[in-house]
């Protein structure tokens, strides 16, 4: 049962909360819920943390999917890790208006295995790489 009129376990609540836990995952080792939890801490007049956001790069990421993740989130990883591209490895250009990261083997989950591309070389690369594996 999630649900209590009266809450029996501020204590325990307390000092898992101090321990460093959210009001929600609190509430999930004791079986309740988060407004549970803050309506017992209102009444007992205990002084909560400031809310604030946890680190949400990479793993710890909520929404995190890993090896499993799609192609525009992979080519988001390359530019969060690698930085936004601002020229050309290829012609050079400085003054184009756009840079992308394009993979060179097709292997999307290796940060490393992508180059920094103006978006007219990028498009003439991927033809090479379509004529030489054939794909379509």
């Amino acid at each position: 049962m999630k649900y209590f009129s009266t809450f029996s376990g501020i204590g325990e609540a307390i000092r898992l909360y101090e321990s460093g836990l959210t009001q929600k995952e609190v509430a999930e080792k004791l079986n309740t819920t988060q407004k549970v939890i803050w309506r017992a801490f209102k009444n007992e007049g205990y002084k909560c943390r400031v809310t604030k956001k946890r680190n949400q790069k990479g793993e710890n990421n909520d929404n995190w999917k890993g090896d499993n993740a799609g192609y525009t989130a992979l080519h988001k990883r390359v530019e969060v890790i690698r930085g936004k591209p601002s020229e050309c490895a290829m012609c050079e250009s400085k003054t184009e208006k756009r840079y992308e990261w394009a993979n060179m083997t097709g292997k999307y989950k290796n940060v490393f295995d992508y180059v920094r591309l103006c978006k007219s070389c990028h498009h003439k690369f991927d033809n090479i790489i379509n004529n030489i594996t054939k794909r379509v």
